[in-house]
């Protein structure tokens, strides 16, 4: 009876100093948080990689953790954490059921997305929907949704160009070789827009991936990566995106 007094005693103490060394993060590298992102050095407030590169940053100071950022291309970047090569993909991710993998675990939602498309200020007289395209081309980026979305939704006729970034398409975009580009507007939890680009920037079309239905960005975390899917979880639910 005393064992178990004295093991309930413990335990208590651990939750309620919350320093339970069960709940100690252990990644791949001891004290190094490996995280996948998208772009090296992003600067431009209204890149959704500088939020979350923010964020996570917030995440690794209130956990004691340096981080190790590896620049990725999006496409299949939410299977590096299955095959421990990150702790975390921070690319973006939505959490789409095909995404899953053996391996790693979706966090907890911290934001979600409707489709849209931008189309250069001149021409907002000329196009309000994807099926004002026809002959045009529109671009999206390889693995995306917004690929999902412009081959679910464009009619035949719509001129669809892949890249296999951002950075290429907004060039792509700025020399004239496309009409429009699909990607999304960003939304808070609560429902707030996040602001994602000037009033120099026009977005149309806007819609849900799946009608109805939340388009929810998630964390890949590897599962190798101990007690890092608790942790994440538990910021994300006392830490609003972006910061």
């Amino acid at each position: 009876m005393k064992i178990l007094e004295t093991i309930a005693l413990i335990c208590f103490a651990a939750v309620a100093t919350g320093c339970s060394v069960d709940q100690q993060i252990k990644t791949i590298t001891p004290g190094v948080l490996t995280v996948a992102v998208t772009s090296e050095a992003p600067t431009n407030p209204y890149d959704s990689q500088l939020w979350i590169r923010e964020y996570v940053e917030r995440f690794a100071a209130e956990n004691t953790l340096e981080i190790s950022w590896v620049v990725v291309p999006f496409n299949e970047s939410w299977l590096l954490a299955s095959t421990d090569e990150v702790d975390l993909v921070a690319t973006n991710v939505a959490n789409f059921s095909d995404r899953a993998h053996p391996g790693a675990t979706f966090s907890a939602p911290f934001l979600y997305e409707r489709r849209a498309l931008r189309i250069n200020p001149k021409d907002q007289a000329l196009y309000e929907h994807i099926n004002d395209f026809l002959g045009k081309t529109v671009g999206v980026v390889s693995g995306m949704a917004a690929e999902r979305d412009v081959n679910n939704r464009a009619p035949d006729g719509v001129i669809v160009i892949t890249t296999n970034s951002f950075a290429e398409l907004y060039a792509e975009f700025d020399l004239g070789q496309l009409d429009a580009i699909a990607e999304a507007e960003y939304y808070s939890l609560d429902g707030e827009i996040i602001p994602s680009h000037g009033d120099d920037v026009i977005l149309i079309d806007h819609h849900d991936l799946t009608p109805g239905q939340r388009e929810e960005s998630v964390f890949v975390v590897s599962n190798n990566s101990q007690n890092l899917l608790f942790a994440v979880n538990a910021f994300v639910a006392q830490t609003k995106f972006p910061l």
